[in-house]
């Protein structure tokens, strides 16, 4: 059958299509909307003022926080494919819930781009945006009219056979260092019009197997990424893939934002360090130009004074960018690290320390250059961009950023006065009844026969005997 053939072939490339695309990946910068204006404005005035801690805390508590951070779901594909439908069943709604419910239907074709939030996370608006087919004739514009830089991440929504928009949009989405789930829908369509033409030979389980195998392939040859790839029915949503993809989602949307987080991240923080590392530059660059007797005589060596100079100039460099020492130590406790754990990664307070079968003339001698150019202007440049890079790695080290916490079980057993964690919080209030709750209105699997009788059970009270000998300690364990 053409819709669930195994092969592998690309679908044909369109030059006009893969040109245009090209040409405006180039000119799109993707936006997030993880790092709020605020954090980002209060991140450069600390490094701008050399304050790392400041930094680093305020980084700390965003990532601490990253649940209530927006998250924007395009969900992409060509008209018809069932965009739509999927959302109103990630939203749990039905189609005839007006104002709430993507609006679907035959005659139906999204041409403008359309928030839905969704319910399991409020924080996250999935956007039901127009197929590329509705602009066949200005697919130039079709990324500006989408707002395409705008999304953290995608989903591609595709019925029968791959098509050259879908590999067309992974490609791009990749390009752009953003994540996308591909989802295929009218599963059971397929499923029926094959078991009609081979009814014999027909295997459900293996039919699905081939058909996910040929859009991972095809998805994987083009992304060069293994992708997931859920096969769905937009009428019964509890059948095939769809309660899988609902989980991937409530499980990896989390840490997504952490990802998504640490990847915006640098875009606020590496041009703030650069901006003062460059200023820095500039200045001994003014200051190797003076006449000075020692500015143009050749590198034979270090004398004692020289290198008490060039420790009190490191010293200097890493307190313009807050990696003194003291702001170390405080970094450390901060962190719940061990001052020597964050010296481990990084390089600035080793510079000037002793190694092994090496002096430390003989060390600086391997940062310096051109010997033949001041004694200090190349060893200063080394510190600077050493120290600049240090204060990168710090701030792009989500392992670092992120508080140490003691196991699970051990912040479980914590007494209720203590602080827990938003996760253990999440682990205590729990339970089978909520998420029973949750589960019935989404699943037709369950007559409503059997819902009653589960719901009956979890209502009824529960009486527990405790027996024994007068003296044993029954009203001990009671009160326990």
């Amino acid at each position: 059958m053409g819709q669930t053939s195994s092969s592998t072939s690309l679908p044909k490339e369109d030059p006009d299509l893969t040109s245009s695309f090209g040409t405006n990946l180039q000119n799109f910068k993707m936006k997030t909307k993880i790092l709020s204006q605020e954090l980002i404005t209060f991140i450069q005035s600390s490094l701008e003022n050399g304050n790392l801690q400041e930094t680093v805390s305020a980084i700390s508590s965003a990532l601490a926080d990253i649940e209530k951070a927006p998250l924007n779901i395009a969900v992409i594909g060509e008209t018809g494919a069932g965009k739509s439908s999927l959302i109103n069943a990630l939203q749990g709604v039905e189609t005839d819930e007006r104002g709430v419910a993507a609006p679907t239907g035959v005659g139906f074709t999204t041409t403008e781009r359309t928030p839905y939030t969704y319910t399991k996370f409020p924080s996250v608006t999935l956007w039901d945006l127009p197929g590329i087919v509705s602009f066949a004739f200005k697919k130039h514009d079709y990324l500006k009219k989408i707002k395409f830089e705008e999304y953290d991440f995608f989903i591609i929504v595709s019925s029968g056979r791959l098509k050259l928009n879908d590999t067309e949009l992974a490609k791009l989405i990749v390009q752009m260092n953003r994540r996308f789930y591909f989802v295929r829908t009218r599963t059971d369509i397929d499923l029926m019009a094959e078991k009609l033409i081979n009814a014999r030979n027909f295997n459900e389980e293996n039919m699905l197997k081939k058909i996910r195998n040929n859009i991972s392939s095809i998805l994987k040859e083009v992304t060069h990424q293994e992708p997931s790839v859920f096969l769905v029915s937009n009428f019964d949503v509890s059948d095939f893939d769809f309660p899988e993809l609902e989980f991937t989602l409530l499980s990896e949307l989390p840490a997504y934002k952490q990802r998504m987080f640490m990847l915006t991240l640098p875009i606020v923080t590496d041009s703030t360090i650069d901006r003062k590392r460059d200023m820095l530059k500039q200045k001994i660059w003014k200051e190797s130009i003076m006449p000075r007797a020692w500015a143009t005589i050749p590198f034979r060596g270090l004398n004692q004074n020289d290198i008490e100079m060039l420790e009190q100039t490191l010293n200097d460099y890493r307190s313009s960018f807050g990696l003194d020492e003291a702001s170390l130590e405080n970094i450390a406790e901060d962190l719940n690290l061990t001052l020597e754990e964050l010296k481990e990664n990084i390089k600035s307070p080793h510079l000037l320390s002793d190694e092994p079968d090496t002096s430390l003339k003989d060390k600086l001698l391997k940062y310096n250059t051109n010997p033949y150019f001041s004694k200090f202007f190349h060893l200063q440049n080394y510190f600077i961009d050493t120290v600049a890079s240090d204060v990168k790695i710090i701030l792009s080290k989500e392992e670092l950023l992120r508080e140490k916490h003691p196991p699970m079980h051990t912040a479980i057993c914590k007494s209720s006065s203590s602080t827990s964690s938003p996760l253990t919080d999440q682990l205590l209030t729990f339970s089978f009844e909520n998420y029973f709750k949750n589960f019935k209105k989404e699943s037709k699997i369950l007559s409503e026969e059997t819902i009653t009788l589960i719901e009956s059970h979890l209502e009824a009270p529960l009486n527990i005997a405790v027996t024994g000998e007068t003296g044993t300690g029954k009203s001990s364990f009671i009160n326990a």
